[in-house]
């Protein structure tokens, strides 16, 4: 575990999973974050990839939270943050150009080239949570990462805007909001997924995060360490649990039970293992029938991601390599099976490798991931202020911003 220290201010961040609703804080000391407290339970109110009981949503957040900040803590002297997950989120690419004159770039221009961008990436019925510039593009062909002193009489950006379905984004805040938090914003959990389970050299060389979660598998391709591709699949463990569950006719509990201790995906010895059905009775069950069962799901999710990936050309030349993350990323032969249906290297997550209760423990890559996030949350404040149209509130954050990231 993180180092624990003790102060007035802290970031809280929750990840809203289908399996498990988890909630950790943290401080920054000396520019590095500490865990203050974390918490998990099953996860309530969400099912059929959706919110469907706000009720018991909200009563687990506030469970989770207690037990990570005690019950007295006060929300003023903390910031929020929380994952969403949306199966009909959208992935959309922008490009925007405005005129400079024939002068050189000014950081005046990367102000206005930015709120250009996303106000003009607003989609009805849709909520950019991200938005990630990929280039600026001088006139029509010259592509540089920074802009500013070039010559130029056009200036364009690109960006990939994430957006999720904005009705299911206010569900979600008033699940915060009957308990009286307000979330200053929202990451998409591949994403934050991604930040985590990848290493800085994978993140520049082109590398896809799968992330296999409960209910849903969450695939991000980043590049030059930036995102350039999304996409979340309504495919995951619980599949496979109710595979086992029809085929071996036992309790689900009892086939998340066999997922868990006998997966494989490797061919396995012909032992059999003895089941407990209940408190009286009991089954012997061949390993090979289980490993027959696990392997044709696990080979259908990766398929589908391929077939997802690889379709745009774009994102199948960068990828380079695949790191698995997510609970039911933790089954043996994950590797060996991925590289057979992706033709490239594969590696399970080692999120929060070296630190105690995190380590090897990729069902954890999400809410990691979302702590590398919130450190960036006045930047996310420019964007969040923009889109709200109070643009005039936000000038001097982004002149700041801009002061800093293209000086």
């Amino acid at each position: 575990m993180f180092d624990l220290i003790k102060n007035d201010k802290t970031f809280v961040v929750f990840d809203l999973g289908f399996g498990k609703i988890a909630c950790l804080s943290f401080k920054i000391q000396n520019k590095q974050p500490k865990v203050v407290g974390m918490d998990y339970q099953k996860s309530e109110g969400l099912g059929n990839f959706c919110l469907d009981n706000s009720e018991k949503l909200s009563s687990t957040i506030q469970k989770v939270l207690n037990n990570t900040l005690g019950k007295n803590f006060k929300n003023k002297n903390n910031i929020f943050f929380s994952s969403i997950t949306d199966i009909n989120s959208v992935q959309k690419k922008n490009l925007c150009r405005i005129n400079t004159g024939s002068l050189g770039v000014t950081k005046k221009d990367i102000r206005k080239i930015f709120k250009k961008n996303l106000l003009e990436s607003k989609i009805k019925g849709k909520k950019i949570i991200h938005s990630f510039p990929q280039n600026f593009i001088l006139d029509e062909d010259k592509i540089t990462s920074q802009p500013v002193t070039q010559k130029c009489d056009k200036l364009g950006i690109s960006s990939l805007n994430i957006m999720t379905d904005h009705k299911l984004f206010k569900e979600y805040e008033n699940c915060f909001k009957k308990i009286n938090i307000n979330i200053d914003n929202f990451f998409d959990s591949g994403i934050s997924s991604a930040f985590s389970a990848l290493t800085e050299k994978e993140k520049n060389d082109g590398v896809a995060c799968i992330d296999i979660g409960a209910s849903t598998t969450k695939v991000v391709v980043m590049q030059d360490k930036k995102v350039i591709f999304s996409k979340i699949l309504p495919l995951g463990g619980n599949n496979v649990t109710d595979d086992l569950y029809k085929g071996l006719e036992i309790p689900k509990e009892t086939a998340e039970t066999i997922k868990i201790l006998h997966g494989t995906l490797s061919p396995n010895f012909n032992n059999n293992i003895e089941i407990r059905i209940n408190s009286v009775q009991q089954k012997n069950i061949n390993k090979n029938i289980i490993f027959g069962i696990i392997k044709p799901r696990y080979e259908e999710i990766l398929e589908i991601i391929r077939d997802f990936v690889f379709d745009n050309i774009y994102t199948r030349v960068s990828v380079k390599g695949i790191v698995f993350a997510g609970g039911a990323s933790k089954i043996y032969g994950l590797n060996s099976l991925g590289e057979n249906i992706f033709n490239r290297h594969c590696r399970v997550s080692m999120a929060g490798v070296n630190q105690g209760f995190f380590s090897n423990k990729p069902e954890f890559s999400t809410i990691l991931g979302m702590i590398k996030l919130a450190q960036n949350y006045k930047e996310l404040q420019i964007t969040k202020k923009i889109l709200s149209s109070r643009v005039f509130n936000a000038i001097d954050r982004l002149d700041n911003w801009i002061e800093e990231s293209y000086a």
